[in-house]
């Protein structure tokens, strides 16, 4: 019979047992189970050795089958043979069982060796008594074996099966299997080990599929999603780590006690945004209703669809009663994964691979599917790029702003929310330069818009998203994996940070109001400074900062700032009926600057120079500060290692 009929049958024997009610499996029942069984392994005993010819031992048979019915589990009872869970049972428990039942069988032994001491019925001989012993243990152990494992098989299947493939040594790979074996969730593939004794070898039927040197071969072959490493390869890790990283595969250390006891390895959670930065206990997991009626049964359109921001918006936009979404972004593998996420009979979802810039484009996808609510997170973010690339980024954040306004005041879209940054607050960097800008023209089209039906037009403003792609944590969390340096570009620097859930249901409660305009700030809560903030990032992966791993002061890089702002000090902000969400009232703006912004427009499209799309920033009401001694950003050569570039200034919105 195969593996899968054996684990069907104990499927269905475990569906069968959960049938039953809970007081069959209390210690009452195990008690009698026992009894019984004791009874049939004497009669059967006998029947063995007198080859079923019992005359002469009838009426000795006729008592001692009773008398052990109820002698072997009260033996058991006294001795706590039954204060192991049957559904846990283990090889120890088994040896339990063993010694404690061999108490009856040695007192039967020590009356046969006295003959009958006295007693009116015959002294069973040794060999029935041995016989017996051996078939109680046979039974009872067979009864305990089978309710653990239809127990097991009967495990609910949890989280899809994470194809798993464990590197292990001999003193090591029994207790890592034993360890995975009670997770239904994680199916070990096969087994690595570099010992020739293992090669070929099974263990819990899991096969020894080969040595490290074939590790790159059967990730390939077998689909492998995630890697366990224990026992002494730990020598090996950062080999491992490096292969698997170029297939996107995980690796989890399962330490054994000899490490615990032996500090070669830490106990710690894995860490999560939750843990890294103040909870908000304000944010639940239900929408407000507010948020809910104005999404009610409209089409949205979700620009950056495939970033770290957009996503989530689609994520908590397709939970609302909406009636479509349609996802806009120009990488189609990450729509493709959201696609594939987010799939579900409640919402229509509609994919859609372009560019904002491309303005044919955006006037097919408002002509044909009409949204009503716009939500635009589509956009260039990070500054040190950014400084050397500003046409694009102009482009991208202005141009392509532009465009979705302008299609969105054309259609009659209800409500248009772009999502801008707190680096667009007096403006140091081409990114926030270009966000800032945007805001403008947001505004400009909410004040001198001439259509009858006018779009609610607003931006959301909010600093740091913990998470996001290129942001602080990651860049981080990768740099304590690999030993350190933590590289942080000044000791003083601060910074706002909010988890992407929370970032994005505040945006959704801004998306609600009614605006002309208007600027919504996000409670971001206090500053943190990001030196701060890597100290706890090391105490809290169970490492001391400056010891185990140390922290790198680089310097600051074009465009950064020591401390953001959220807005400006002559700013005007108001309370809304959000608690954690600010209105910070617009100020009025020519309408001249729409040739202002046309000419800078006009100028990254003909690719200017770096210095002349900054002068046209400069000329511009955005508060524009640039350091005229940093003219470009250089990356080191081919890009440094991901785990030793500096994080702060990468950590924007996305």
């Amino acid at each position: 019979m195969g593996r899968r009929k054996i684990h069907n049958l104990l499927v269905w024997l475990g569906r069968c047992f959960a049938q039953f009610p809970a007081a069959v499996f209390d210690r009452k029942t195990q008690f009698v189970i026992d009894g019984v069984i004791a009874a049939f392994s004497i009669a059967i005993a006998c029947s063995l050795r007198f080859e079923f010819q019992f005359s002469g031992w009838f009426p000795a048979l006729a008592i001692w089958i009773p008398v052990m019915a109820i002698t072997r589990p009260t033996f058991l009872f006294a001795a706590r043979g039954y204060s192991f869970t049957w559904r846990h049972f283990h090889l120890m428990d088994g040896l339990e069982l063993g010694l404690k039942s061999a108490i009856p069988t040695a007192a039967l032994v020590i009356l046969r060796m006295g003959q009958d001491a006295g007693l009116s019925i015959k002294p069973l001989p040794f060999s029935v008594s041995l016989i017996d012993l051996n078939l109680f243990l046979l039974m009872a152990g067979s009864v305990r074996i089978l309710r653990r494992l239809t127990y097991v098989a009967l495990r609910p299947a949890g989280k899809p099966t994470l194809r798993t493939l464990l590197i292990a040594d001999e003193g090591s790979v029994a207790g890592a299997v034993r360890s995975v074996d009670p997770y239904s969730d994680v199916h070990v593939i096969g087994i690595l080990a570099d010992e020739v004794t293992l090669q070929g070898r099974k263990f819990a039927g899991i096969p020894v599929l080969g040595t490290l040197a074939d590790f790159e071969a059967m990730i390939a072959k077998w689909q492998v999603e995630s890697v366990f490493l224990t026992g002494s390869n730990f020598h090996s890790l950062q080999t491992i780590i490096e292969q698997a990283s170029e297939f996107g595969v995980q690796v989890r250390i399962v330490p054994t006690p000899h490490d615990l006891v032996h500090d070669r390895v830490r106990v710690s959670r894995a860490l999560q945004i939750e843990q890294i930065i103040s909870k908000r206990e304000h944010l639940t997991e239900e929408a407000h209703p507010d948020v809910v009626s104005s999404l009610r049964g409209r089409c949205v359109l979700v620009t950056g669809a495939g970033g770290s921001i957009g996503s989530e918006i689609c994520r908590q936009v397709a939970e609302l009663p909406v009636s479509q979404i349609v996802l806009l972004d120009q990488d189609e593998n990450s729509i493709f994964e959201l696609m594939n996420e987010l799939s579900s009979p409640a919402v229509k979802l509609t994919p859609c691979i372009g560019d904002i810039r491309d303005s044919d484009l955006l006037e097919m996808v408002f002509d044909e599917y009409r949204p009503a609510i716009v939500l635009h997170a589509a956009a260039y973010k990070h500054v040190p790029m950014m400084e050397s690339n500003p046409c694009e980024a102009v482009l991208n954040n202005v141009t392509g702003t532009r465009q979705l306004v302008e299609a969105s005041e054309k259609y009659g879209c209800e409500r248009f929310v772009m999502i801008s940054t707190d680096k667009a607050v007096r403006p140091s960097s081409i990114m926030g330069a270009t966000k800032k800008t945007a805001e403008l023209l947001v505004q400009l089209h909410a004040n001198y818009s001439g259509r009858p039906s006018r779009t609610k037009f607003a931006c959301v403003r909010f600093g740091n998203v913990v998470g996001s792609r290129g942001s602080v944590v990651p860049i981080f969390l990768r740099q304590i994996a690999a030993g350190g340096p933590i590289t942080i570009t000044h000791e003083e620097m601060t910074r706002y940070f909010m988890s992407i859930p929370q970032a994005v249901q505040l945006v959704l409660q801004a998306a609600s109001l009614a605006s002309s305009g208007d600027v919504f700030m996000l409670d971001m809560g206090d500053p943190v400074k990001i030196i701060d903030f890597a100290r706890d990032l090391i105490r809290m992966s169970g490492l001391h900062p400056g010891r185990d791993i140390p922290i790198s002061v680089v310097g600051t890089r074009p465009g950064e700032k020591l401390h953001e702002q959220l807005w400006r000090e002559d700013a005007e902000v108001a309370n809304t009926r959000f608690p954690y969400v600010f209105q910070v009232k617009a100020k009025p703006v020519d309408k001249e600057v729409e040739g202002e912004i046309a000419l800078l427009e006009g100028a990254a499209e003909r690719r200017a120079e770096a210095d002349e799309i900054r002068e046209l920033f400069l000329s511009l009401p955005i508060d524009y500060q640039h350091d005229t001694s940093v003219i470009t950003y250089r990356f080191p050569v081919a890009f440094a290692p991901t785990s030793q570039l500096p994080a702060n200034a990468s950590a924007g919105n996305d």
